[in-house]
């Protein structure tokens, strides 16, 4: 088959993808890194390799429908790792990286993991706990070597061993064939957010996965083998997972794996990229970064008439953001020109701003439960408000309390809505119906042409007295605007019988500084301006009636989300 008749085949399972993608991209680079200093490639044909090593290895030593554990950064043997256990006939259960070390005891015991794979950043807690995770069979380290996997070496089983060993010993026991892979059975087990208390697990089949890869090729199509995507975002999360690293598998992109939150500056420099898969906080940071070397440099009147003069040419479909911006983008590698956003709502202006200066930033809106994408802007479209048109295999329809409603609940239904929760029937229920209709939990409207667009989440909604509903997402999107504040977050705090609508603000003192306001008073009192500005635009009901400032960042999911329970 050539290449642009392998591009249309349907993934079928994750094994499925990186055989497909082995086949159709070959020696070209799959995966960079670096490690101990020095710098590492593996092609696409090396990694199929690898996982059929793993899956083999698994087999042998009777991992075959074992619940597999996985905790550690973004790595190659983390992704072969997961893609093993599920290959090999098992679950793949991946693990938040930053969890409370005490807490993941209590984790393993929830999913009844067997065997638990492990960074080096945690080896030490783990191996001296290991006799408190119950049901726990055997320990694998994960990513303390090089990629050299092709030995002659056969290792026997211990009750800890590492990923190195599995491989070479699955790369010399070849008389071990890969299972047929049946896409129905519940292959990944992923944790919601939550202390073990509240925390539930999401039950996913690899055709819930597989569907979102073939949903995605259309909108993405403008992503493809000459694109270099930088893996920014933490892997257990299935975002990052099927939209950033098995999407771009199937569209042929190198992968370049960022090893640290800190380092992710270097790695824009030193990768290059062209695409990413982010979160609306990575928007920000770089928004920040630019406009704090804008004002650096006195040049904030050129560039907002750089701004004016793209938007222009662009309407009448003149590309002049590289004439203009050229030194701008320089400080994420030059090339970045796709980013993906999704796992909050990002604000519109950024959309524009970023669409001025050369970067097209293209919205979706998933949830875990989907696997977990529902919807998003294709590639080509403007239209910063929504978070796109449901994808080709889902349905959509908004429940609303009264048919007079603008807004309504999100459900949906299609070949991507997970199993279930793992033993838990009544959680279970509570949002998925008997014939597949999934009831998300944000509140949303479709417009006319069919985009989507998500208002607030059901959770968080803010009820007065009088019975009217507030959505702090939207409020919060105005704070977000004011360059004085670095982060948000809007909730009900009881007072006189009603909820107030109150702002936890957090400055952001190192703006502040650079335009004078040198102490905390004055800070807070710009802030306290810019909210009485804010409150002349929004309804009465919706007005900030108090303002409290923070001391410190918002404690964040890895994901980068604002832990909103632990302030409300």
């Amino acid at each position: 088959m050539e290449l642009k008749d392998l591009k249309a085949v349907p993934v079928r399972s994750l094994y499925h993808n990186v055989e497909l993608a082995a086949q159709k991209y070959g020696d070209r680079t799959l995966f960079a890194f670096e490690r101990n200093k020095t710098d590492y490639e593996i092609s696409y044909a090396e990694f199929y390799e690898y996982v059929n090593a793993m899956t083999r290895a698994f087999i042998h030593f009777g991992f075959s429908g074992k619940k597999v554990g996985i905790i550690g950064e973004n790595c190659p043997e983390w992704i072969a790792t997961y893609l093993a256990a599920m290959t090999s006939g098992g679950v793949s259960v991946p693990i938040d990286v930053a969890l409370a070390k005490e807490q993941l005891v209590e984790f393993a015991k929830m999913a009844e993991i067997d065997v638990l794979a492990y960074s080096s950043t945690w080896a030490s807690y783990i191996e001296e706990h290991a006799d408190e995770f119950e049901g726990v069979t055997h320990f694998i380290k994960l990513n303390d070597y090089s990629f050299d996997f092709k030995t002659e070496q056969v290792y026997e089983l211990e009750r800890f061993t590492s990923v190195s060993k599995i491989a070479h010993t699955g790369n010399v026991i070849t008389d071990i064939n890969i299972p047929k892979q049946n896409p129905e059975r519940m292959s990944v087990m992923l944790f919601t957010s939550g202390t073990t208390g509240t925390s539930k697990i999401v039950m996913l089949s690899q055709k819930n996965i597989c569907t979102v890869i073939n949903s995605a090729r259309e909108p993405l199509e403008k992503i493809d083998e000459n694109d270099v995507l930088l893996s920014v975002l933490p892997v257990h999360h299935t975002y990052e997972l099927t939209c950033g690293i098995f999407a771009a598998i199937d569209h042929g992109c190198k992968i370049c794996i960022n090893d640290s939150i800190k380092h992710v500056t270097k790695n824009l420099k030193k990768y290059r990229p062209t695409t990413m898969a982010v979160v609306p906080l990575y928007v920000e940071v770089f928004y920040n970064s630019i406009m704090k070397n804008v004002r650096k440099q006195g040049m904030e009147k050129t560039f907002n008439t750089g701004l004016k003069l793209s938007k222009m040419a662009d309407k009448v479909h003149i590309d002049l953001s590289k004439k203009l911006f050229g030194k701008v983008t320089e400080a994420f590698g030059g090339r970045l020109c796709k980013l993906v956003c999704g796992g909050a709502a990002l604000r519109p202006e950024l959309i524009s701003t970023f669409r001025a200066i050369g970067i097209e930033i293209v919205q979706g809106y998933g949830i875990t439960e989907c696997a977990p994408l529902v919807s998003v802007i294709p590639f080509g479209v403007y239209n910063p408000k929504s978070c796109g048109k449901v994808v080709d295999s889902m349905q959509v329809f908004i429940d609303k309390e009264n048919p007079s409603d603008e807004f309504g609940e999100i459900v949906v239904k299609g070949d991507n809505v997970m199993l279930g929760y793992y033993k838990n029937e009544q959680a279970t229920k509570e949002v998925l119906t008997d014939n597949g209709w999934f009831y998300t939990g944000d509140y949303g409207y479709v417009d006319k042409k069919g985009y989507l667009y998500i208002t607030g989440r059901k959770k968080n909604i803010i009820v007065l007295q009088d019975g009217k509903n507030v959505f702090p997402e939207e409020i919060e999107e105005y704070l977000a605007a004011v360059p004085h504040v670095k982060e948000c977050v809007v909730i009900g705090r009881q007072k006189d019988n009603d909820l107030a609508i109150t702002a936890l603000v957090y400055p952001d003192f190192e703006y502040t500084d650079s335009i004078g306001l040198k102490s905390k008073e004055e800070v807070y009192a710009a802030i306290r301006e810019q909210v009485n500005t804010i409150n002349r635009k929004l309804v009465g009901y919706k007005r900030i009636a108090t303002l409290e400032f923070m001391d410190e960042e918002f404690e964040k999911t890895p994901s980068k989300k604002i832990k909103r329970f632990l302030y409300k």
